[in-house]
């Protein structure tokens, strides 16, 4: 019994083997944005902690301005710092929108291929079954031939 074979199976590897590097950049870029995001996370509790001890200095009544002064400015310091990272994730969101588009086109590509495999196979098997209809066809004609001579 002759096997199917998809003669198009290099080609469907190949988009196999681009979808799997869209899905490793997929991946890459996610570890980044979940890095930068939970650095944002850090660097937020840090300035509620500024913030805290700030209060703390306001609160009791006598000032060291030199001390506030200082507060103040590591907050200001942890604030911008925490813009840096949020700029930062902003084009990370950017890339990992395009990166799971170009993950999106890779599977649509493969996914395509496989459904051109699938009706090949669907055809290729209807044909095989056509063809042993046939042959039985065949073999029973044959044997009613050999029948009806033996009378």
């Amino acid at each position: 019994m002759a096997r199917f074979r998809f003669r198009l199976q290099p080609v469907l590897r190949q988009r196999e083997l681009a979808e799997r590097d869209e899905q490793l950049a997929v991946a890459a870029i996610e570890r980044e944005r979940m890095r930068l995001e939970e650095r944002l996370r850090s660097i937020q509790l840090e300035i509620e902690g500024e913030q805290g001890e700030m209060n703390q200095i306001v609160g009791t009544g006598s000032v060291n301005p030199m001390h506030a002064r200082a507060q103040s400015a590591a907050i200001l310091a942890r604030r911008s710092q925490a813009q840096r990272v949020a700029k930062e994730l902003a084009l990370v969101y950017k890339r990992l929108e395009k990166a799971r588009g170009e993950l999106a086109q890779a599977a649509m590509r493969r996914r395509s291929m496989e459904l051109l495999r699938d009706n090949q196979l669907a055809t290729f098997r209807r044909e095989q079954s056509q063809a042993e209809d046939r042959a039985i066809d065949e073999l029973a004609v044959m044997r009613a031939t050999r029948q009806g001579e033996n009378r």
